[in-house]
C-alpha cells in the first residue's frame, strides 16, 4: 500500500521553527513503539466496543432502537475529529490530545459498565467516539507531520496493520468475558496504552514538522484505504476530514457521476450500519449464537480478510473500481438477504449457513474498501481532499442514521427484518453503482 503526501510550502514571511529533536530511530524504520498504543485503540474501539455496546444496552433492558441510538452517539462523537486536529495544530498539544482520547474512551466504558441507564448508554458511547476522534486524529498527525514524505505510505500502512490486529484481538477478547467485566477490562486496558504510548512519540518543531498537507495525486488518495470496516477505527478517515468550506461543492457534485456514487455509498453505509450495529444481539436472538461464538466469528472473518487487500488492489487495477464495487455489493446483498431469510424460516441447524453467509459478508470488505476509495478520488469533479472528506462525511452520517433505523426495524418486526432492510439498502446502492462508469474504463463499461 502506498500513500504519498506533499506538504504545502510554508510562507517565507513565517519564521521557521527552532530545531527540535525528533526521536525517529533509523531512516528505514517504519514501526515505532507507540504503535502498540494504536493497536490497543483498535482493540478498544473497532473490537470491544462493537461487541460490548449493544450488549450493555440489551442486557440492562434496553431495546434495539436504544442500541442503534447508542451506536449513533458513538459515531456522532467521532465526527469531532476535525476539531481535535485543529486544536492539536493550533496549540501544539499533540500528546495531551492523544492521551486524553484514551482517557475519554476509558470513561465511556466505565460509564457503560457502572450505570445501567439510557443516559449512560448515550453518554458512554459518545465519550468512546469522542475520545476515538482525538487519539485517532493525532495518531495520523504523528506520521504526516513528523516524518519525511517518502516514509508516510509505509508508516501509515503499518499503523493501520497494528490497528487491525488490535481490532481482531479485541473482538475475540470481548466475547470471552461477561459484558460488564469486559467493559471494565477495556477501561483498564487504557493504562498500558498510556504507558507504551509515550515511547517514541515525536515533538513539535523540527525540519519534518509540517502543519499543513494536501493529497498529491489520485493514485495516492486511492491507496489510503481502511484496514478494518468500523468507521471509528479508521485512521485514514481522519486524514480526509470534511470542512465547512467544502459545502460549496456539494450542490455542484450532485448531478455528476460522483454524486451518483456518493448517493450509492450513503445508501450502502446506512444499510450496513442497520445490520452491524445490532450484530451480537442479532446473532444471539435469531441464531442462538453465544456472544463468545459470534465474537470469534467476527474476529476470524476480519483476520482472514486482511490479506485480501493486495488482491483487491490488483483486481481493481485489472477490472476497474466500478466492477469490483459491484462484486462487493452483490456479495453483501446475497449474504444479508440469506441471513434475513434464515432468521425468518428458523432452520433446525442454521450454524453452518450462518457462518458461511456472515463470513462472506465480512470477508468481502477489502474489495469494497479499495474500490470505493479509488472511485471517490477518480470521480471527484473538484479537489481530491474535499472529495475524500465528503465521502467520509456521507458514510459517517449514514452510519449513524442506519443504526437507529435498524434498531427501530428490529423492535417493530424482529431482528431478521434488520438484515432484510440492510439487503434492500445494499440493492439500492448496487443500482446506483450500476449507473457508473469509471473514467479509465472503455465505453462499454466493465
Amino acid at each position: 500500500m502506498t500513500g504519498d503526501f506533499q506538504a504545502a510550502t510554508p510562507s517565507p514571511s513565517v519564521p521557521a521553527p527552532a530545531p527540535a529533536v525528533i526521536p525517529l530511530r533509523g531512516g528505514t524504520r517504519w514501526i515505532e513503539p507507540w504503535y502498540a498504543a494504536y493497536a490497543i485503540l483498535g482493540a478498544l474501539v473497532a473490537g470491544a466496543a462493537v461487541i460490548l455496546i449493544p450488549l450493555a444496552v440489551v442486557n440492562n433492558g434496553g431495546s434495539a432502537t436504544q442500541i442503534g441510538t447508542a451506536i449513533a452517539a458513538q459515531n456522532f462523537g467521532a465526527l469531532f475529529a476535525p476539531a481535535w486536529g485543529w486544536f492539536s495544530d493550533r496549540f501544539k498539544d499533540y500528546r495531551p490530545v492523544f492521551f486524553g482520547g484514551f482517557l475519554l474512551i476509558a470513561g465511556g466504558f466505565l460509564l457503560l459498565a457502572l450505570v445501567p441507564s439510557a443516559g449512560a448508554w448515550l453518554g458512554g458511547s459518545f465519550l468512546i467516539g469522542f475520545g476515538t476522534g482525538a487519539s485517532n486524529t493525532v495518531a495520523s498527525l504523528f506520521v504526516v507531520e513528523f516524518t519525511p514524505a517518502y516514509e508516510w505510505g509505509q508508516r501509515i500502512s503499518w499503523l493501520q496493520t497494528f490497528n487491525a490486529m488490535g481490532a481482531v484481538l479485541g473482538m475475540a477478547g470481548a466475547g470471552l468475558l461477561r459484558p460488564q467485566l469486559g467493559m471494565e477490562a477495556a477501561a483498564l486496558l487504557v493504562v498500558p496504552a498510556l504507558i507504551v504510548g509515550g515511547w517514541g512519540l515525536p515533538v513539535p518543531g523540527g525540519p519534518f514538522h509540517r502543519p499543513h498537507f494536501r493529497i498529491f495525486s489520485r493514485a495516492d488518495a486511492a491507496g489510503m484505504v481502511r484496514r478494518i470496516e468500523p468507521l471509528t477505527g479508521s485512521v485514514i478517515g481522519r486524514l480526509h476530514s470534511f470542512h465547512l468550506i467544502d459545502l460549496k461543492v456539494v450542490g455542484a457534485s450532485l448531478k455528476t457521476p460522483f454524486g451518483t456514487f456518493l448517493a450509492g455509498w450513503f445508501l450502502f453505509s446506512l444499510a450496513i450500519s442497520s445490520f452491524s450495529s445490532l450484530y451480537p444481539v442479532l446473532m444471539r436472538t435469531e441464531f442462538s449464537f453465544t456472544v463468545t461464538r459470534s465474537s470469534f466469528l467476527l474476529s476470524a472473518a476480519t483476520a482472514l480478510s486482511i490479506p485480501l487487500y493486495n488482491f483487491a488492489g490488483r483486481l481493481t487495477t485489472r477490472r476497474g473500481p466500478v466492477a469490483v464495487l459491484r462484486i462487493g455489493l452483490a456479495v453483501r446483498f446475497a449474504a444479508l438477504g440469506g441471513l434475513g431469510l434464515l432468521g425468518f424460516f428458523k432452520l433446525a441447524s442454521p450454524a453452518l449457513p450462518v457462518i458461511l453467509l456472515f463470513g462472506s459478508f465480512q470477508g468481502i470488505w477489502p474489495l469494497l474498501s479499495v474500490a470505493s476509495n479509488d472511485l471517490s478520488a477518480a470521480l471527484a469533479p473538484f479537489g481530491k481532499g474535499a472529495a475524500m472528506g465528503l465521502f467520509n462525511a456521507a458514510g459517517a452520517i449514514a452510519s449513524a442514521a442506519g443504526a437507529i433505523a435498524g434498531g427501530a426495524m428490529a423492535d417493530r418486526f424482529g431482528y431478521s427484518s434488520a438484515s432484510l432492510l440492510a439487503a434492500v439498502g445494499t440493492a439500492a446502492a448496487f443500482v446506483c453503482v450500476c449507473r457508473l462508469r469509471a473514467p479509465a474504463e472503455p465505453e462499454g463499461g466493465p
